[in-house]
């Protein structure tokens, strides 16, 4: 901290002691303050009032100042690209929010934790805030708070290529905004639609709406709104050819992102100042702006920061769920301290009645009414206890929609154009199984390369999930932080990261995991091959690769058979013999099949007798609807499994992969 920014809060604590008592409603009116300094872009001044606010609240013991202070320090992070900062603060705000019981605040958090998702592009998550945000402020009947959840839902569709949907909550926010007279909201609503427009490429609307967007900042001296304005005005009149107008309004909302720290849109400035003037034939101007666009972008975001935050919301979960654990544990104890409390009272009674006779009739009553008092206790206990676990239950499912940002989507699978399906059944709410792909687009030799893997981590549930987030980090580094391209050596460097990883506990943790890696190199968008000949790469650690090979007799019969290659006997993590994992070069043929599994399926138990489906049986399922589509095969693989669990148990979490070479 800077010595002006202490001497900024010195000052302010001073004359608040001298001229008058800190009272709730001088903050507020601070408050107020701040998020003004914050709407015209004054960073640094609204920092150091944060931070005043923060101060001043604690030294009256004012939770929901506190509270307040933290969602100030978030939005002005996450306006500076700050993403970790911003989470840190907002969960913060919300802890408190949530414990003083304030609804409505809660809302505004959940809405700004989904801006943060939004940015990292995590769109589906930022909607799933913005609805719970959205639900409560329906029920409260905040029409203000509501219109700016409308505002954000739009923007997630418009990302999502959902442009009918973001029209419609576009105008749900611009009608309720009308209706309480929101002079800037108004203007954010037409700016957005106006995006909207531009988007479905209806440039003149756009620029009409634009237009009407400023209209209603014209009161107020330049600030955000207009850089956005004006960004997207120039961005729309280079599209249409329109340089010189386009020109005036970009280099105008550059003027105002430089007397700012508004990062990510400098960023978005650079970009179309640099394709407008290599436009114009000034290469000179093109080639500064360009490498601007090129330093600015590289410190607005990074992959790592996405997967940064999920885990440090897994983890906020799970310790949330600890607590709960531990304060129903003392409920418990509660409980039985009260009972033996009775117990203790009751025969006292009893002794006293052998000697006072007298007394009797008074002890039973008094013993009568303790005991009911502490039947009371026990219900109101009981209740305590099922609502916490209620939380837990909700905050394990919460994990769950984080597990499943973290797998590969569907969109991102289908275009690797890689025909292939996916058998994936956790057995509790969360998985220790999971699945990775990755597309390398470049190498050395010029090949694009795709790595899948089935990964079966120690455990399942929680703790199978939380050690999931430790494989599916250690190998997104493995190939982009450290360039590995070789099955092998991947499984020896992702070893290494998960021991320095769990090296760090005081206890000695073994957790691993056991993984099938498959690369295929492609060429040309198709794989690399010659004479339909395919050549691929992979290892293992205890758990095989199965090839079904498209093979056809001398008489025209389809031989199907199952090879195994063999992985090497070691896990991933720590152990005692390590050794260099075996990386086996093969080259298939187009139509053979691939399989990549863990144990989940063959330990089933099940069918008539309620014994293990087991590897043989399945390598005969695998074989007789091997000359099923992939799609029908699925289905088939999933019926069979069911049908052999019947009403058992699940026993542990399932994944399969197939690949038609």
């Amino acid at each position: 901290m800077k010595p002006l920014h202490y001497i900024v809060i010195f000052i302010i604590c001073l004359s608040a002691r001298c001229y008058c008592q800190v009272d709730v409603k001088f903050l507020e009116a601070y408050n107020v303050q701040i998020s003004d300094l914050i709407d015209n872009g004054n960073y640094e001044l609204a920092e150091k009032k944060s931070d005043s606010l923060f101060i001043l609240s604690k030294q009256i013991n004012y939770t929901e100042g506190v509270a307040e202070s933290y969602n100030l320090k978030g939005v002005i992070n996450r306006d500076q690209s700050n993403l970790k900062d911003a989470l840190d603060n907002y969960l913060s705000a919300l802890k408190l929010f949530e414990e003083l019981k304030m609804p409505v605040k809660v809302a505004g958090i959940q809405n700004n934790i989904g801006l943060i998702y939004a940015e990292i592009k995590e769109y589906r998550t930022a909607l799933a805030y913005y609805f719970k945000a959205e639900k409560i402020n329906i029920s409260n009947k905040e029409k203000s708070r509501l219109a700016i959840n409308y505002n954000n839902i739009a923007t997630c569709y418009q990302k999502l290529n959902q442009f009918s949907s973001a029209q419609t909550y576009l105008q749900k926010s611009l009608l309720l905004r009308q209706e309480v007279a929101d002079t800037i909201g108004m203007a954010m609503s037409y700016h957005n639609i106006g995006i909207n427009h531009q988007l479905t490429n209806d440039k003149d609307s756009a620029i009409i709406f634009f237009n009407k967007s400023l209209s209603y900042l014209s009161n107020m001296s330049e600030n955000i709104g207009h850089a956005y304005n004006y960004l997207e005005l120039g961005n729309t009149l280079l599209q249409q050819g329109k340089l010189k107008e386009a020109e005036k309004y970009l280099l105008s909302s550059l003027r105002i992102t430089q007397n700012s720290e508004l990062e990510g849109l400098k960023v978005e400035v650079y970009k179309y100042l640099s394709m407008l003037y290599e436009k114009q034939n000034d290469f000179k101007k093109a080639f500064m702006y360009q490498n601007l666009y090129l330093a600015s972008k590289d410190n607005v975001e990074s992959d790592e920061s996405k997967n940064e935050i999920l885990k440090k919301e897994l983890e906020y979960d799970f310790a949330k769920r600890q607590e709960l654990q531990r304060k129903d544990a003392e409920n418990r104890q509660a409980v039985a301290a009260a009972e033996i409390k009775s117990q203790k009272k009751l025969t006292t009674g009893a002794v006293i009645a052998l000697v006072v006779l007298s007394g009797l009739i008074l002890i039973v009553f008094r013993s009568y009414t303790q005991k009911r008092k502490a039947n009371e206790i026990i219900s109101k206990q009981k209740e305590i206890v099922e609502h916490k676990n209620k939380e837990i239950l909700d905050s394990i499912n919460y994990a769950k929609y984080i597990q499943n940002a973290l797998l590969p989507s569907e969109k991102s699978i289908s275009s690797l154009d890689i025909d292939c399906f996916i058998l994936f059944k956790p057995k509790d709410i969360v998985s220790g199984d999971f699945y990775w792909i990755h597309n390398n687009p470049y190498t050395t030799s010029g090949e694009n390369e795709t790595y899948i893997a089935a990964v079966d981590c120690t455990g399942h549930g929680v703790p199978g999930a939380l050690v999931s987030v430790v494989g599916n980090n250690g190998l997104n580094r493995c190939v982009k932080e450290f360039g590995i391209h070789n099955t092998g050596e991947i499984l020896d460097k992702l070893s290494e990261l998960v021991e320095e990883t769990f090296e760090k506990s005081e206890n000695e943790l073994k957790d691993g995991m056991d993984i099938s890696l498959l690369k295929i190199s492609h060429f040309n968008n198709d794989y690399q091959s010659l004479d339909n000949k395919v050549k691929i790469q992979w290892s293992g650690a205890n758990n095989p690769l199965w090839v079904i090979k498209n093979s056809v007799s001398s008489s025209g019969v389809e031989n199907k058979e199952i090879i195994e290659i063999k992985a090497d006997k070691q896990p991933v993590g720590k152990y005692t013999e390590r050794k260099k994992f075996t990386e086996h070069n093969l080259v298939l043929e187009k139509g053979d099949k691939l399989y990549l599994f863990t144990d989940g399926y063959a330990d089933q138990f099940g069918g008539p007798k309620g014994k293990k489906f087991k590897y043989k049986q399945l390598e005969e399922l695998l074989i007789s609807s091997s000359k099923l589509s992939l799609e029908q095969q699925k289905i088939n693989l999933e019926n069979a499994f069911f049908e052999w669990k019947g009403d058992l148990e699940q026993v542990d979490d399932v994944c399969l992969i197939c690949i038609n070479l």
